[in-house]
């Protein structure tokens, strides 16, 4: 080997001190490197299964929220519906009410226009036999008894 320039001994001596470095650097080095290296692989799967998981909770959040807000708007409709509903029927009552308020009103007017008519009937029933039976008296030129002015009076309201 000598020929070739290699030294034995020399040679022998860079493989035992390669050797030496190689099991330092693995011992010392590579070791807990690939420990530090694996450690944060593990946190990175770790972190994207996180992520994952983060992202699932997120749209399950977002399909919930759509969820309590479609209900909400349901809930509000309802409620407006309702609400409505018992205006109107309120409405209708008062209009009932007022009606048959109207009603009465116009029935209680009726009566009392008839009660007047019939007032008014009798008062001037009054005043004709009056005016009858002192036109007789002045015509005929007697005076009447109260019996005679009775009959005169019920025949001429008779007539009318």
């Amino acid at each position: 080997m000598e020929a070739l320039g290699i030294n034995l001994t020399s040679f022998i001596a860079q493989v035992i001190n390669f050797l030496i470095v190689m099991f330092l650097l693995w011992k010392f080095a590579y070791k807990p490197v690939l420990g530090i290296l694996e450690t944060r692989q593990k946190k990175v799967e770790q972190g994207l299964k996180d992520a994952e998981k983060a992202g699932k909770d997120r749209t399950e959040a977002e399909l919930e929220a759509e969820k309590i807000t479609e209900n909400a708007y349901k809930e509000a409709n309802e409620i407006l519906k309702n609400a409505k509903d018992a205006a109107n029927l309120e409405a209708a009552e008062l209009v009932k009410k007022a009606s048959d308020q109207a009603d009465r009103i116009m029935a209680s007017a009726k009566s009392e226009a008839a009660a007047m008519k019939e007032r008014a009937m009798t008062d001037a029933k009054k005043e004709i036999s009056d005016v009858v039976v002192i036109a007789l008296d002045k015509i005929v030129g007697k005076e009447f008894t109260e019996e005679e002015k009775k009959k005169l009076t019920t025949r001429a309201i008779a007539e009318l």
